[in-house]
């Protein structure tokens, strides 16, 4: 990947999780370089990231920023873990405070496969369709049956709506089979939709004053807690957005209000 380039990394995979191995040089120049091949691996879904830094040259401590960066983007919409191996040449890096705080840390690739916990529970379940608009009412059906098995009914509407206009929007312009995702974690709802359309997806920003939007992307962002897309690295892009449970009102509250 990127051979011509300052910086390579060389991929496999062991045991479900991406073993990512950067070399060269960490710099400006070649810091989103690394950042976005960390995000196309975790769209991918691996059990986890695993990050070893044993080639790679960091030219200022400040740059290893780039790790969490790429954690605080996918912990909107997934469980992937990310964990960094520094080896001998970093072990004089500070990976404490922020770093340790929403990294893992492990002396080796081995010790990291060894620890790798499993996750906070979730929920996760997914549905393959074909490139047509015909898989609307059959994905917000999917959408529909599954709050209903996990009890997150107040979820049901928005969710079934998201779902449909992801996969309308990934039949009209992918063309491609769409498989879609739904992971529920700490009360967040994740509907992910991917597909084999390289392309960048535009998401707006809502505008409330403009009062809800009655369709597309527009009506994704509106919706949604949190939105966004990332390329995968088996060459297409996975469009995501996070719903969360309205919270209930309990009686004392509902009476504090009213006095």
């Amino acid at each position: 990947m990127d051979a011509d380039g300052p910086l390579t990394c060389e991929l496999s995979q062991l045991h479900g999780a991406m073993i990512v191995r950067p070399s060269g040089v960490l710099d400006v120049r070649t810091y989103p370089v690394l950042r976005d091949v960390l995000l196309k691996c975790a769209a991918d879904q691996p059990r986890a990231v695993i990050v070893d830094l044993d080639e790679l040259e960091i030219a200022s401590d400040y740059l290893a920023s780039v790790f969490v960066t790429v954690w605080l983007r996918v912990s909107q919409w997934s469980t992937v873990r990310l964990v960094v191996v520094p080896g001998p040449v970093h072990a004089e890096l500070s990976w404490r405070g922020p770093m340790r705080r929403f990294l893992t840390i492990e002396p080796t690739v081995l010790a990291a496969l060894d620890n790798l916990d499993e996750p906070a529970p979730r929920r996760r379940t997914e549905l393959w369709l074909p490139p047509s608009p015909l898989s609307v009412q059959p994905a917000t059906r999917f959408v529909t049956d599954t709050c209903a098995n996990w009890s997150i009914e107040p979820l049901t509407a928005p969710a079934a709506t998201v779902a449909g206009e992801l996969v309308e929007n990934a039949a009209e312009h992918a063309r491609s089979p769409a498989r879609l995702r739904l992971e529920l974690r700490l009360g967040r709802l994740t509907v992910a939709v991917a597909d084999d359309d390289t392309r960048p997806v535009s998401l707006p920003r809502p505008r409330p004053e403009r009062g809800e939007p009655r369709s597309g992307l527009q009506l994704v962002a509106h919706l949604a807690h949190a939105a966004g897309w990332s390329r995968t690295q088996s060459g297409g892009k996975v469009v995501w957005a996070v719903l969360r449970q309205p919270r209930v009102r309990t009686p004392s509250a509902i009476d504090s209000n009213s006095d």
